[in-house]
């Protein structure tokens, strides 16, 4: 069995897990769309990517060291160039993860954003298939993929991928990133199954990358939630601030994903 809880205050997950009766505690950050020029244009920012880069490292250096992690899951979307690597993506990334194996053990699941993600892997990272992981009775994935019902055996599924952001006009805290917690009926996502399944959808790690209304639309790429974004479906929803504070319940999944439930 595993027990999930959030960072204090950033986009983060921390996973308490045994395996073969051996305990173990896992970081989880998800999209960190290094050199994304897109969010970064649009809103008038010029980004030091070197510097970006490290202050997220010496971030998960310190949550690492005083939360006594084992290992790092980076949940697709390391870099930002969907179908290239760019100049950026070796400057950067190559440093970036190993700085991060001396820290602990490293898993990658590539997300949609990350092909030919291996080119500029090091051999320390240990680079995982685009379904990504099972971790206990955990599956982690990037979320632009659908499980194959061979998983169906796991009770979790924690992703990335979406984005979720809060929207909702005269409030301060929209556009701000979120965090969404979801049980659902497990047959909808493994159809020769019964019961329940718990999802978590991570932010963005990176402060940088955030929704705005401008790309909303885009944010159904994803062959989970188009399975899950019913009301019949879901049998328990959370929205969470990144500071903790519960938001809503399944009322508000419409307006983060610009859909009708």
């Amino acid at each position: 069995m595993s027990q999930i809880n959030i960072v204090d205050n950033k986009p983060a997950l921390l996973i308490d897990v045994t395996i073969d009766n051996k305990a173990s505690k896992i970081l989880v950050v998800s999209d960190l769309h290094v050199g994304s020029k897109y969010w970064s244009q649009n809103n008038g920012i010029a980004l030091d990517w070197y510097h970006v880069t490290t202050e997220i490292e010496k971030e998960l250096r310190d949550i690492v060291i005083s939360n006594k992690v084992d290992s790092i899951v980076l949940l697709g979307d390391i870099k930002n160039n969907v179908y290239k690597v760019v100049k950026d993506d070796w400057n950067l990334i190559p440093k970036f993860l190993h700085a991060l194996s001396a820290i602990c053990k490293v898993y990658l699941i590539p997300g949609n954003h990350d092909s030919k993600i291996g080119l500029i892997t090091p051999e320390s990272i240990h680079l995982m298939g685009v379904k990504g992981m099972v971790l206990g009775d955990i599956l982690l994935t990037h979320g632009h993929t659908f499980p194959s019902e061979l998983r169906s055996n796991i009770h979790k599924i924690i992703m990335g991928h979406l984005h979720p952001t809060f929207f909702r006009e005269n409030s301060i805290l929209n556009g701000q990133k979120i965090w969404i917690f979801l049980k659902v009926k497990k047959d909808v996502i493994f159809p020769s199954t019964k019961g329940s399944l718990d999802i978590v959808m991570l932010p963005s790690y990176n402060k940088y990358v955030y929704g705005n209304h401008r790309i909303r639309n885009r944010r159904l790429n994803s062959p989970i939630l188009k399975k899950i974004l019913r009301k019949e479906c879901i049998e328990k929803c959370l929205v969470v601030s990144i500071d903790g504070t519960i938001l809503g319940n399944e009322n508000l999944l419409g307006d983060v994903f610009n859909s009708s439930l």
